[in-house]
């Protein structure tokens, strides 16, 4: 037998084993039904009590005990006791930005489920943040003693932008005209109010805030006006806030590459007013987090703007970036870079992050498939607090949970473990080959249906009393056999 036969011969096997690995990975990857269960079973529970529907339904609490259970100052459960320095001074504050995270999960309940009780705590949510809506100053960013604050100049563009998370899920699921005008008026107060020609992009806080807040130039500025709303409710915009609202999309782009980007280090830095200092390993936001979430909404932004280029640098930075946060001993993602290693314990939002730009590439490259089914794994099994007790924040290299770990905090509520599951419940399904079925509540009018940032076409639309079943075909990219 010739070498050039063995060669071919040797060829032929090793892509009869990669199709066969594929195939393994793809029949072991955590279905569809298997996320609807972690919704219902593992992270709703946790959601569901009177302690977590606030006075009056909608006030949601910003702090809650790990078993769900309300915070009380005089007698406080050990993990809130206990809590670190850094959440202790905060313990008597309600947030308006953990208030929308909130209602942002129980939107993505409703819409995966179906069950009106999710939708109506979805309201009552945003009820509330509407009502704080200002157009002169926006939202507040806290409640304390009954007390809002800061003053409007000392809140960031982050706060204001995570205010309306849930109102934007709420609007998309429903196409509400209040809610829609809330939005466009809440857009113009940010872009108006927070906008710096100069700098080319975002301020942190207003130019006539504190000084050390106002000499702050911070990626979540930008990043976070895509990621909390804009990208997801501007295909169903009118026309002309529509184009107003592209042309902002666009500006926040620009910001994010031309002066938050490195090209060569392939990441996003998390500040820039301290020079050096803001470029150094382990600076604020300097991790897998703030990056892939940066990437994914310019591979968004690039595809909602029509610019192939954009959508490009985002989808192959991203590759990048996925790669490289990979642990391959755990079986799962770390949470930063320190030079050519990694922080391999895990962050959940982080996490959480990174699992949804995998799932994103991985309509388009199935040999993903693998990577998720041990990630997902690990998520389910190890970041996956028992007895329906959400999702732990962090969790080391092995999956484990330090001692009472808190499942809710002033920067930690169902936003994340929601969006992920949601995600993943969409991936899922188009990788199966299966139509995703997801319920809206639009009227009369269910036309433009999306199934979330994902593409995909409806081809069922049930209705019933307003409320609609339906389902959609998600593109997959299937492996050439």
């Amino acid at each position: 037998m010739s070498i050039r036969v063995i060669r071919v011969l040797l060829a032929g096997c090793c892509l009869v084993c990669g199709l066969l690995a594929q195939g393994a990975a793809w029949a072991a990857l955590p279905s569809g039904e298997r996320w609807l269960a972690h919704v219902k079973q593992d992270l709703l529970p946790f959601w569901s009590g009177a302690a977590a529907m606030g006075k009056p339904v909608g006030n949601f609490p910003t702090f809650r005990c790990n078993d769900g259970s309300a915070f009380d100052a005089e007698a406080p459960c050990p993990e809130l006791k206990d809590a670190p320095a850094w959440i202790r001074p905060e313990l008597g504050r309600t947030y308006i930005r953990m208030q929308a995270r909130q209602t942002y999960a129980y939107g993505v309940a409703y819409h995966l489920t179906g069950d009106t009780r999710w939708l109506d705590l979805a309201r009552a949510g945003a009820r509330r943040t509407v009502a704080l809506l200002e157009p002169e100053s926006g939202s507040p960013t806290w409640f304390e003693a009954g007390r809002g604050g800061p003053e409007p100049a000392a809140r960031t563009a982050q706060d204001q932008s995570y205010a309306v998370v849930g109102v934007a899920m709420l609007y998309y699921l429903t196409r509400d005209p209040a809610l829609e005008k809330a939005l466009i008026a809440h857009q113009r107060y940010i872009f108006s109010r927070y906008w710096d020609a100069d700098w080319g992009m975002l301020r942190w806080v207003p130019n006539e805030g504190p000084t050390d807040e106002a000499a702050k130039q911070e990626l979540v500025a930008q990043l976070d006006q895509l990621n909390a709303y804009m990208l997801l409710v501007v295909p169903y915009l009118p026309a002309d806030v529509r184009a107003a609202w592209h042309a902002d999309i666009r500006r926040v782009a620009t910001a994010l590459v031309s002066k938050f980007h490195d090209p060569v280090r392939g990441i996003f830095y998390g500040t820039l007013e301290r020079g050096a200092d803001s470029r150094r390993d382990g600076a604020r936001h300097n991790d897998f987090g703030h990056t892939i979430k940066a990437y994914w909404m310019l591979m968004l932004a690039g595809r909602e703007l029509g610019d192939t280029e954009l959508e490009r640098l985002g989808r192959d930075g991203g590759a990048k970036i996925i790669e490289r946060a990979w642990d391959a001993e755990s079986g799962a993602w770390g949470s930063a870079w320190h030079g050519p290693e990694i922080d391999t314990s895990k962050s959940w939002w982080i996490y959480a992050e990174l699992d949804q730009m995998t799932s994103f590439l991985a309509l388009d490259r199935p040999e993903l498939t693998s990577r998720l089914e041990s990630s997902w794994r690990f998520w389910l099994t190890k970041m996956t607090a028992p007895n329906g007790g959400e999702i732990y924040g962090w969790v080391d290299p092995s999956g484990a949970a330090p001692a009472n770990s808190l499942r809710i905090h002033q920067w930690k509520n169902g936003y994340h473990s929601f969006e992920h599951a949601l995600v993943s419940y969409l991936t899922a399904q188009a990788l199966a080959g299966k139509r995703a079925t997801l319920h809206f509540a639009l009227g009369g009018d269910t036309t433009n249906l999306r199934p979330y940032l994902m593409p995909g076409k409806p081809v069922s639309v049930k209705s019933r009393g307003g409320l609609q079943t339906v389902e959609f075909e998600i593109p997959v990219q299937k492996p050439a056999h």
